[in-house]
């Protein structure tokens, strides 16, 4: 299970998108942590696909988590999955997602 010490509000961030986007490999990584590149990839690319998604539901005034503008929250995303996957030894994939997600 992925733990997030600092901003423990990030794994409810990232579990209501996983299951509102309906990505079941990432709802399995949350719980699952991450075990190989293909997780790290999967995970990374998804961030970007939700940090899209948290657009549309501000745009649309949607209630997430309490809050309709949630991008507060999107540089503790940053902070936790930078620190886990570098902890996990996927850094580069995840500047390399990053870099390709936002050139």
């Amino acid at each position: 299970m992925i733990v997030f010490k600092r901003y423990p509000h990030v794994k409810d961030l990232l579990g209501h998108y996983a299951v509102d986007l309906n990505n079941a490999d990432v709802i399995k990584i949350l719980h699952e942590g991450v075990n190989n590149e293909s997780d790290a990839e999967h995970l990374s690319r998804f961030i970007w696909k939700m940090a899209d998604k948290m657009a549309e539901d501000s745009n649309e005034d949607k209630l997430i988590l309490g809050g309709s503008d949630n991008f507060e929250m999107l540089p503790d995303v940053e902070y936790e999955l930078t620190l886990y996957l570098s902890d996990r030894g996927y850094i580069e994939t995840w500047n390399r997602i990053s870099d390709e997600e936002n050139p």
